[in-house]
C-alpha cells in the first residue's frame, strides 16, 4: 500500500467575483456566465486540495473545443521541468486541448523567460499555466494576464498572484530530508546544505524547512550551508572544499537533484561513494539511478508528471466554470532504494495511476 504525504485542507471558499475593467471571462459553466477570475492563490490562507481529489471532488469535465493554453516552464535542461511538460502533454491528449511549451535555456534568465511570456500573451491564449524562476521576473506579464480576465496556473517553484497553484510544500521537501538523514545517521554528526539560486521560492522554504528540521536534532549539526545555484558543477566544487575543510561531514543535503548529483559525484571523486549520505529533491532519472548504485540515498519529489497533468486538469476546469480551490497539492513523497519501485517503473518513469 502506498502512502501520501497530505496537507490538511481548509474549507473552500466562495470566491468573490473582481470584474476587471470591463474584462468578463469568456466561459461557460453549463449554460451560464462563469465569474471572472481571481488571482490569490499566493495567499497564506489559499483554499486546498488534493491533486488526487480534482475529478473525485469536482466531478467530470469537458473543455470547450479549441481550447489553447500557454506553458512557461522555467527550463526545459532539467529533467524535473521535462518531466512537468511531460504530465503537460499526457493533460492535453487526455482533454483534447492545444498547449504551447516554452521556457528560458537556463532557470537562471529571468529576462529571457518574461521575453516569453509577453509574446505568449500577444497569442491570446485562453489560460496560461506559468512557473516563475523568480517571485517578481514576470510580474509584467502576468499583471497582463490579470487585466486580460484568464486563469493564471502557477506551476510550482515561486508562489505569484495566480489563480491555482499546482505544487509541493517546499518547506516540507527539507524537513522530510532532514528527518530520513537523522534516521539514517542515529549516532548523529556533522552535516551540509547545498542552496538552490537566492530567491527562488523553492530554494527559500526548502532551506528553511531543512534548516529548522535539523536544528530539532541535538546529535546533528549543520557545519555549512552555501550556494549552489541548480548547478551540478558549483554543487561538485563546493562538496569537494566543504570536505576538505571538514571531513568529518556525515551528510548532505541539496536542494535539487542537479545539485545532489554534483554533491554525489564529487564525493564519488574523493573515494566516498556510499559512505556519505547524499539526499536531493527533485526525483529526476538521473537521481533515481544515483540511488538504486547507492551514491546517492534518497530524494524528495512532487512528481513533476502529475503537477504538470493537474495543471492543464485545473486550467480545464476553470475555463468551464468550475471553482478550482487555490492551491492543487502535490504531495511530496520521500523516495529512497526501498520504495522506488512504488513509484517508478524500471526506466524510471513515473508509474500511472498512483492517485486513483
Amino acid at each position: 500500500m502506498l502512502t501520501f504525504q497530505r496537507t490538511k485542507t481548509g474549507p473552500y471558499r466562495h470566491v468573490l467575483a473582481v470584474v476587471f475593467a470591463g474584462t468578463f471571462a469568456s466561459t461557460f459553466a453549463s449554460g451560464a456566465w462563469a465569474a471572472p477570475y481571481t488571482y490569490n492563490s499566493d495567499s497564506a490562507s489559499a483554499t486546498q486540495i488534493m491533486g488526487a481529489d480534482l475529478a473525485k471532488t469536482l466531478g467530470p469535465v469537458t473543455a470547450k473545443p479549441g481550447t489553447r493554453i500557454a506553458v512557461i516552464l522555467k527550463s526545459l535542461s532539467n529533467q524535473y521541468w521535462q518531466g512537468i511538460q511531460a504530465g503537460v502533454e499526457a493533460a492535453a491528449k487526455d482533454y483534447g486541448v492545444e498547449v504551447t511549451v516554452q521556457a528560458a535555456t537556463s532557470e537562471s534568465d529571468h529576462t529571457q523567460q518574461l521575453t516569453i511570456a509577453q509574446t505568449m500573451i500577444g497569442k491570446g491564449f485562453d489560460a496560461y499555466i506559468v512557473s516563475p524562476e523568480a517571485a517578481s521576473n514576470l510580474t509584467p506579464a502576468l499583471k497582463a494576464m490579470q487585466e486580460a480576465g484568464v486563469p493564471i496556473i502557477n506551476t510550482d517553484d515561486a508562489r505569484i498572484a495566480g489563480t491555482t497553484y499546482v505544487g509541493p510544500n517546499h518547506e516540507l521537501n527539507g524537513i522530510q530530508a532532514a528527518d530520513f538523514i537523522a534516521k539514517m545517521l542515529p549516532d548523529g554528526g556533522d552535516v551540509a546544505q547545498i542552496e538552490g539560486q537566492a530567491g527562488s521560492s523553492a530554494a527559500i522554504l526548502r532551506i528553511k524547512g531543512f534548516t529548522e528540521s535539523v536544528a530539532k536534532y541535538p546529535n546533528l549539526k549543520l557545519v555549512a550551508s552555501v550556494p549552489g545555484d541548480w548547478d551540478g558543477t558549483k554543487a561538485y566544487d563546493a562538496t569537494q572544499t566543504l570536505m576538505l575543510k571538514n571531513p568529518n561531514i556525515k551528510a548532505f543535503y541539496a536542494n535539487n537533484d542537479t545539485m545532489a548529483i554534483g554533491v554525489a559525484k564529487a564525493l564519488s571523486d574523493l573515494g566516498l561513494a556510499g559512505k556519505v549520505i547524499v539526499v536531493g529533491t527533485d526525483g529526476v532519472p538521473a537521481a533515481l539511478d544515483g540511488i538504486k548504485q547507492d551514491t546517492m540515498q534518497a530524494t524528495v519529489t512532487a512528481l513533476p508528471f502529475y503537477e504538470g497533468y493537474w495543471s492543464v486538469e485545473a486550467a480545464v476546469r476553470l475555463l468551464a466554470g468550475q471553482e478550482v480551490p487555490e492551491w492543487v497539492v502535490a504531495p511530496a513523497q520521500l523516495i529512497t532504494k526501498d520504495n522506488m519501485g512504488d513509484f517508478f517503473d524500471a526506466d524510471y518513469n513515473v508509474k500511472p495511476g498512483l492517485f486513483q
